[in-house]
């Protein structure tokens, strides 16, 4: 998994190669697989509540960097 600081300072030849990506994708309306995928951690909803109710927890999914950025140029 790439980290943001990998597409902040990659430079230009990045840029090329993740438009070409981004227009293919859209071309052909076709997400590669590895988008679908995600890691889904717990995380407490507030410090003061108990941390040993299951019910105090909510789940986010840390979704692919790359995939994060396709999203916001689609917005």
């Amino acid at each position: 998994m790439m980290a943001y600081e990998h597409i902040i300072f990659a430079g230009p030849q990045l840029e090329v190669h993740l438009c070409l990506l981004f227009t293919a994708m859209l071309r052909h309306s076709l997400v590669p697989n590895d988008f679908s995928f995600g890691i889904i951690k717990p995380l407490l909803k507030c410090k003061n509540y108990d941390q040993s109710n299951l019910n105090e927890y909510r789940g986010i999914t840390l979704t692919p960097v790359i995939f994060n950025l396709f999203e916001s140029v689609l917005l």
